[in-house]
């Protein structure tokens, strides 16, 4: 058997991470490649768009005309919607020049991640082989939106978008839902969610209603994101610290943990996506330091120019954007806490991490966090939006973990659902299942 994963790039993004664990999952049992946009590894796996397109300068200046006045006609298609909420992730159904990549390459399944910035055109998609597709947002039931947060127009039609601030029912949401409804009808799909959440969601939709839908969760190296030793994270400090000097003032004032409890926060766009919920921690630390609470908190993926207040007991330390996974993987060792006071998940690279390295989460009960946090056994589920609750959970969480009981019960979560191993034979088995639907 032969599966072509495609997704817009290999390296950057958690769809691109779970895409390239799922792929090591399956390789002992599936032949397998990824078809991807944008090429940043030296995987041989890993095959660029690029190889399929001329080369040629004539094909070139015309490509690029191609582009300009699509761009073009696109913008005028936005325009009307300029005044759309402020980080509200959007795309539209564009895509991108495959030179026949989709009929040239040998497979049998092809795998679907995350298609968008004007990678994979609808239309382009075939109709003559089985398509898996893994959502890791919400973008393939919707019209636009990559997170439909409170709206649920999805389950019908979308049209009046009120993440486009539009009135009118033939919007571009509009346009773009019938869009995929004309072409999703001769698609064979099967629908995978990482979440129980996403999964009901899928089921509603009036796109995705139809077909049917299997829940999978991503996994994760437990090799790599592992519960450290002591010696372990000195010597990774020893490494850290000299790069990044925001670890030296938090060492200093932190010094050992017992002293002074640790609690971690870090996303992209950690303070200024608001579906962070940035402001929903801050909310909760100021209960917290208004009840005396002392403690630490170490943010990453922002900066210090971000906070718009002061606490008197709990200090805030910014260690910037970590990219590298040794210094993140200390980082959830260091910390008794990991908060994730998101707004909207579906399965959290976050909360898994976290979890993994045997530090417990406090988060909200949306979305695929209850799928991975127990609530009070390896971690919190506070009430959705709800602060106070958030801030009686970050101390019901330090208080409760004294004995390592929750970073026991975070790490055997991992250990029994979320390995890269088990994850992969479940996919084997559903792509077994449907060529054997297919050819029988």
């Amino acid at each position: 058997m032969k599966v072509l994963f495609v997704n817009t790039n290999d390296i950057h993004g958690g769809a691109a991470r779970a895409a390239v664990r799922i792929m090591q999952g399956v390789q002992n049992r599936v032949e397998n490649q990824m078809l991807v946009k944008e090429k940043c590894s030296d995987c041989e796996r890993v095959i660029s768009l690029q190889q399929f397109l001329p080369k040629n300068r004539l094909y070139c200046i015309a490509d690029w005309v191609v582009k300009k006045i699509k761009n073009k006609w696109q913008h005028m298609q936005w325009y009307p919607y300029r005044k759309t909420k402020e980080n509200v992730f959007m795309s539209d159904s564009r895509g991108t020049r495959l030179g026949g990549a989709l009929q040239k390459l040998d497979y049998d399944v092809l795998h679907l991640h995350w298609i968008n910035q004007r990678f994979i055109k609808l239309q382009n998609l075939p109709k003559d082989k089985p398509i898996v597709w893994t959502l890791h947002d919400t973008w393939p039931f919707c019209g636009v939106c990559h997170y439909f947060v409170d709206c649920q127009k999805y389950q019908i039609y979308c049209g009046k978008c009120p993440m486009l601030h539009s009135r009118k029912k033939k919007d571009l949401s509009y346009r773009i839902f019938k869009e995929k409804m004309r072409t999703y009808k001769d698609l064979n799909l099967h629908i995978v969610t990482p979440s129980h959440w996403l999964g009901e969601c899928a089921k509603k939709s009036a796109l995705f209603g139809r077909f049917p839908v299997t829940v999978i969760p991503n996994c994760l190296e437990t090799d790599v994101y592992r519960p450290l030793s002591k010696q372990e994270i000195d010597e990774r400090l020893s490494v850290a610290i000299p790069q990044n000097p925001a670890f030296r003032s938090l060492m200093r004032e932190a010094g050992e943990k017992a002293a002074k409890p640790l609690i971690l926060y870090g996303a992209m766009n950690a303070a200024t996506d608001r579906r962070k919920g940035f402001a929903s921690l801050l909310s909760a630390l100021q209960t917290l330091d208004k009840q005396g609470v002392d403690a630490n908190l170490v943010v990453f993926g922002a900066s210090e120019s971000d906070l718009p207040m002061q606490f008197e007991r709990i200090s805030v330390h910014f260690v910037g954007y970590i990219s590298d996974t040794d210094t993140l993987v200390t980082l959830y060792n260091l910390a008794d806490l990991m908060v994730v006071p998101s707004l909207t998940e579906n399965l959290s690279c976050a909360i898994m991490e976290s979890l993994s390295c045997g530090t417990p989460v406090c988060c909200f009960d949306i979305g695929g966090n209850s799928d991975m946090v127990e609530h009070q056994v390896n971690g919190y589920l506070a009430k959705e939006k709800d602060s106070e609750d958030l801030a009686r959970g970050i101390r019901w969480c330090l208080d409760n973990n004294k004995d390592g009981s929750l970073s026991t019960a975070a790490r055997q979560k991992v250990i029994d659902n979320y390995t890269i191993e088990r994850v992969g034979k479940l996919y084997t088995e559903l792509y077994e299942s449907i060529c054997n639907t297919q050819f029988n």
